[in-house]
């Protein structure tokens, strides 16, 4: 029986495992599953808007400003703390060899504006940390444009010089005929050869240079990526420059931070004039073990005054006017880059918007001049010379429209963010499908 029952339970447990199997193996189908889909997020397509915002977001120094803004608040929590009761102990040993202990509770009443001077500046140091984010998010977005841009700049090139040597390497083939057939010169092939090798020199430079700056991209965002979208054209500025300079210079954070570092400099002008004035507190004081000849108890009015040494509290008084001074100067830098920067931007949108048209008719032209000199070369109307220049004039045209297009893009892109329809659209990109 002991035997029978040990037998059954055996084949219990065996049955159990190999019901089991299934599970685990649908569980371990699943992890791979969970862990290829997590790859495939990881390494899918982003788009620019997705960029942006990661940007936005994530970025190490974006962080850093953050932290800054969070202990300026706590600064500004320590500095109204200043008006309530201060409380110090002391320990000495008294004349009779006794210890004597000292509690003083001392509740400022007039400091000549020192602590509200102090509580301002504080105040004003934590509204140019939070300005100090919106600047660093917006040069951090202004790196993710250019990059993005210069992607796209990139992979339009790879694309143009891909055709280019499709038509070098048919060309070739095309003279390698005529040559055996000994009705061109040697010369030819080796000149269409020498164009083709140029050309992927120029390919491969190009592949080089994208790979840089996808690196860059996953730098700012932080994860990697398999490819970049192609955004849509976008829609024409609404606003005048004149319209697009107001704005700017209203809702710049670097104005508003110099702005906040004035009111800094002002309360602290402020706080050290106040040394120069006595301060009157009320004190409430008691001693432990000092026996009869100290009073238990004390209630006063404290004076104190402390102009410090020599003519210090005035040199330091010349030293907070002279911040002030050159944070106002510095505003007014500020202000002309920024002016200048708005012009810039709209000038080169506006001139990349006409230059498209132009550049588009000359990349017809420069092709149908290319096809008919293909056509001509074989009954001899046109040279070999000439259908490789004509080759070359369509692959510059086609450079310089692609060129033009992104530069173009990322100038009304940066201009949608330094004059802050960007970041209030939540960097949804404004394209002429999107509406």
């Amino acid at each position: 029986m002991k035997y029978f029952a040990l037998i059954s339970t055996l084949y219990i447990f065996l049955g159990s495992l190999i019901s089991s199997l299934p599970s685990i193996a649908a569980e371990k189908n699943s992890i791979t599953t969970d862990i290829e889909n997590q790859a495939d997020i990881t390494l899918s397509k982003i788009t620019l808007e997705k960029v942006l915002r990661i940007a936005a977001e994530t970025h190490p120094s974006i962080a850093q400003r953050l932290s800054e803004q969070g202990a300026s608040d706590y600064s500004v929590a320590g500095a109204r703390w200043q008006r309530w009761p201060g409380f110090s102990m002391s320990s000495s040993r008294g004349p009779l060899g006794s210890t004597l202990t000292e509690l003083q509770l001392e509740q400022p009443i007039w400091t000549g504006g020192r602590i509200t001077a102090t509580i301002n500046a504080a105040e004003a140091r934590a509204a140019a940390a939070r300005h100090s984010v919106l600047e660093t998010r917006k040069i951090i977005i202004e790196r993710a444009i250019n990059a993005y841009a210069e992607a796209m700049r990139l992979q339009s090139r790879i694309t143009i010089a891909d055709a280019a040597i499709e038509d070098f390497e048919q060309l070739t083939a095309m003279i390698d005929r005529r040559v055996e057939s000994g009705i061109s010169p040697k010369a030819d092939a080796v000149n269409v050869r020498a164009r083709l090798q140029q050309a992927s020199s120029e390919r491969l430079q190009l592949y080089l240079q994208r790979r840089n700056i996808r690196t860059e991209i996953e730098l700012l965002i932080g994860q990697s990526f398999s490819d970049l979208v192609v955004p849509q054209a976008l829609l024409p500025a609404a606003i005048s420059l004149e319209d697009a300079v107001h704005i700017t210079l209203e809702n710049a954070p670097e104005l508003a931070r110099i702005n906040a570092e004035e009111r800094v400099a002002e309360e602290t002008i402020a706080a050290t004039r106040s040394n120069l004035s006595p301060s009157l507190s009320l004190r409430y004081q008691r001693i432990f073990g000092g026996g009869a000849l100290y009073a238990t108890d004390q209630l006063f009015l404290g004076v104190t005054y402390q102009p410090g040494s020599g003519l210090s509290s005035l040199s330091a008084i010349s030293e907070a006017e002279a911040r002030r001074t050159g944070t106002t100067y510095a505003r007014e830098v500020i202000r002309l880059e920024l002016t200048n920067r708005v012009r810039n931007l709209w000038q080169q949108s506006e001139s990349s918007r006409r230059e498209l048209t132009v550049l588009s008719a000359l990349v017809a032209s420069t092709q149908e001049v290319y096809a008919s000199c293909l056509r001509q070369f074989p009954v001899g109307r046109r040279t070999w010379l000439e259908l490789l220049l004509a080759r070359r004039d369509a692959t510059q045209a086609q450079y310089a429209l692609s060129d033009t297009q992104w530069t173009g893009f990322a100038a009304e892109l940066k201009l949608q963010l330094i004059t802050g329809e960007l970041a209030a659209r939540n960097y949804r990109i404004n394209t002429e499908v999107s509406e």
